[in-house]
């Protein structure tokens, strides 16, 4: 149950209408815990006391038609509700008429009159109305009383030790710390097996953006493109910063041959790329000393050593890649290495037929391709399946290799890539 209420929490008034149609119907649970969690993290009260009404209205209408469908043995079955309970409040509403739907949010009876309702055929839309005057009334009193007792209770909630700037991936996080050192926190919104380009940020994500001093950007990920205005009209006295703005970017003129393509013409992996890497060093810096002038000297000298370590993650790839025998060309799943393809002069060559699962035909191509490049290494991203790489791999006798450019450990993943391409 706890596990369901947290999906739930998730959803944000979505999950409210969810929780409370199943509250108003057959199904017990609780929407009382799931619009709490989502007033405590701020979400906006009224359109929570809307969701949960709409939801708990139409789950009671549930009730309603269970009575007008007659079944008796349904009733007893999923509400509980014994037949002599279900005549003796029939009696009582008898005269009342569907205006008695009010009442239906009342705990141990609610049910009861509403199947009595539809047993009496009582009018649809008065009854409609009815019961939601009454779910938005009894809404409306836990809202008020929720909100006087986080009022009195919860004590006034501390600022964070340190302010918080916020990155869309884990690899930028990797270089926003290397550079914000212990003067600033680094929230990351896509989780651990997420892909950015579908990712759509929780309610909760929303509500903590509002507390970051800046949102630093990859630049052209699917999620960024599809949620900037949101999130920023959610934070919009938030920073937000392109770290990609100045890169040399691999647009679809020149990825067209690889079956892939973007919604804004770009290629948005931008950070696997050591130039690119380094430049997005520099940015992250001036932001920084922009949002904290203080720390300039800090970042200013943290940014060199970040640089010197990327310069070095470059010069170790460059080596191995320069080894006799190493693989000029590689296959990977979904073409995220387009630019470490570049910097290093290798082909790259994707699974993926724009952007979707290939088609018996492209397999065969790609067989054809694989074994006509001598590629010895298909490559996969977790998030990704790994059918068609194995199927590709058991025709042509390449390795699947399991590689992460959405790890933490950007120099490592780097180097990974750079070590199985130049395996003797």
């Amino acid at each position: 149950m706890e596990s369901l209420i947290q999906i739930l929490t998730d959803w944000g008034y979505a999950g409210l209408f969810l929780s409370a149609l199943l509250a108003g119907s057959i199904v017990p649970f609780s929407s009382e815990l799931v619009m709490a969690a989502l007033v405590a993290m701020g979400l906006k009260p009224w359109l929570c006391v809307l969701s949960a009404s709409l939801g708990n209205t139409l789950g009671g209408l549930t009730c309603y038609w269970l009575g007008r469908l007659g079944r008796t043995d349904w009733i007893e079955k999923y509400l509980g509700v014994k037949p002599e309970k279900v005549e003796k409040m029939q009696r009582f509403l008898q005269g009342r008429g569907a205006l008695m739907a009010f009442f239906t949010f009342l705990p141990f009876v609610g049910e009861a009159i509403a199947v009595a309702l539809g047993f009496m055929r009582s009018n649809l839309a008065l009854t409609t109305l009815s019961m939601f005057a009454g779910k938005l009334a009894r809404y409306v009193v836990m809202l008020l009383a929720l909100m006087g007792v986080l009022s009195s209770c919860t004590p006034p909630k501390a600022a964070p030790d340190k302010p918080v700037v916020t990155v869309s991936i884990e690899p930028v996080r990797y270089l926003v710390e290397a550079v914000a050192g212990d003067r600033f926190q680094v929230s990351c919104l896509v989780p651990k097996g997420a892909s950015p380009e579908t990712y759509d940020p929780t309610p909760r994500q929303l509500t903590e953006l509002s507390g970051s001093r800046a949102w630093l950007r990859t630049g052209h990920l699917g999620f960024e493109r599809a949620w900037t205005e949101r999130l920023e009209a959610n934070a919009p006295d938030l920073e937000a910063v392109d770290l990609s703005e100045g890169l040399e970017l691999i647009r679809d003129t020149l990825a067209a041959g690889h079956g892939h393509h973007h919604v804004d013409g770009v290629e948005p992996h931008v950070w696997c790329s050591a130039r690119n890497a380094r430049q997005m060093a520099l940015h992250i810096a001036h932001a920084l000393t922009r949002l904290d002038k203080a720390g300039e000297a800090s970042y200013r000298q943290r940014c060199d050593s970040l640089c010197r370590v990327i310069d070095r993650t470059d010069s170790l790839c460059r080596a191995l890649l320069a080894r006799p025998g190493a693989d000029r060309a590689f296959m990977i799943y979904h073409p995220a290495l387009s630019y470490f393809a570049r910097d290093y002069g290798l082909r790259q060559i994707p699974v993926e037929a724009g952007g979707k699962e290939p088609s018996p035909s492209w397999l065969k191509e790609l067989v054809d391709t694989c074994r006509r490049e001598r590629v010895r290494v298909i490559f996969v991203q977790p998030e990704f399946d790994r059918r068609h790489a194995e199927l590709i791999a058991a025709q042509t006798g390449a390795r699947v290799v399991d590689i992460n450019p959405l790890a933490y450990d950007w120099p490592e993943e780097m180097l990974r890539v750079a070590r199985e391409l130049s395996r003797i």
